[in-house]
């Protein structure tokens, strides 16, 4: 199984039977076809199913009109297991006499943990940050107060589907910055006139990493960039509609390069003696 490709185990939209209806659904109200989680988990075959997998959930408390999505396994072996366990220990199960208790499934799906596979390169981290980001956005607003963003209310939930379905792993902010990055480029065409003023930041990534400093740049003549807001989603893309433009003067540069514009030898220069204590790659 690639890991890439994630499998899907449970798909409320699509399940058939006669199962304990505690959603609706968000677009016309009518109940949908979730599964208990518990139970679910108990049955020995489930179990053995997500053995050693990553999981992608999307689960609604019985209690709650919030749906929470997460992922499950990052370490392989019984990892999954245990943490949906998790949702059982702090909801437990429904019961005829207490409706409010217990937790539904309304989507699993994943892919076979792999150690040579790192968790930020997985399908299933792909696809649950493009949800996180979708939901935190400024323009989407959909954080709950108090609660994590991975907890959105239930009448979003054809949103959160939208994200799932696409076969890409981008979410609209990675388009969003790609958009925005060609935009700048089609428009910094250096002419005599253009020069760093100063650098204004950088980021010098931690661990093992080898990659070099990222400095930026704030340069005397802007780039006029337009922002897109996502308002819907329409079979596999975005539909998006032109807000606002604004003057943007900082790129993002390597050392290398910065040395070779006007003005740059001397920023970098003076930005390295304002930030002796930091960390430079270059």
């Amino acid at each position: 199984m690639s890991a890439n490709k994630m499998t899907i185990y449970f798909d409320y939209r699509k399940a058939q039977g006669k199962t304990r209806s505690a959603t609706k659904n968000a677009a016309g109200g009518s109940n949908t076809n979730s599964v208990e989680l518990g139970p679910w988990l108990d049955n020995p075959a489930n179990k053995e199913k997500i053995w050693n997998m990553r999981l992608f959930y999307i689960l609604k408390p019985n209690a709650e009109s919030v749906v929470k999505f997460g992922i499950a396994g990052t370490a392989g072996e019984s990892g999954a297991w245990g943490r949906l366990h998790q949702y059982i220990n702090e909801y437990g199960y429904s019961s005829d006499l207490n409706r409010c208790t217990g937790i539904q499934m309304l989507y699993l799906a994943g892919n076979k943990y792999s150690k040579d596979v790192e968790i930020t390169n997985s399908a299933i981290y792909k696809k649950e940050l493009a949800c996180k980001q979708y939901f935190r956005s400024p323009e989407i607003d959909a954080h709950l107060p108090g609660r994590g963003y991975e907890r959105i209310n239930l009448d979003r939930i054809s949103e959160l589907f939208d994200i799932i379905d696409d076969t890409s792993n981008k979410s609209f902010v990675d388009v969003e910055t790609q958009r925005r990055t060609s935009q700048r480029l089609q428009q910094q065409e250096l002419i005599s006139t253009d020069k760093i003023l100063k650098i204004t930041g950088h980021k010098t990534l931690g661990g093992k990493s080898k990659a070099m400093t990222k400095y930026r740049c704030y340069w005397n003549r802007s780039s006029v960039l337009t922002k897109e807001k996502l308002v819907k989603k329409a079979g596999k893309g975005y539909t998006t509609e032109e807000t606002d433009k604004a003057e943007d003067h900082e790129t993002l540069e390597f050392a290398k390069n910065i040395i070779l514009f006007p003005g740059g030898d001397r920023a970098l220069e003076l930005y390295k003696i304002l930030h002796s204590s930091s960390t430079f790659r270059d």
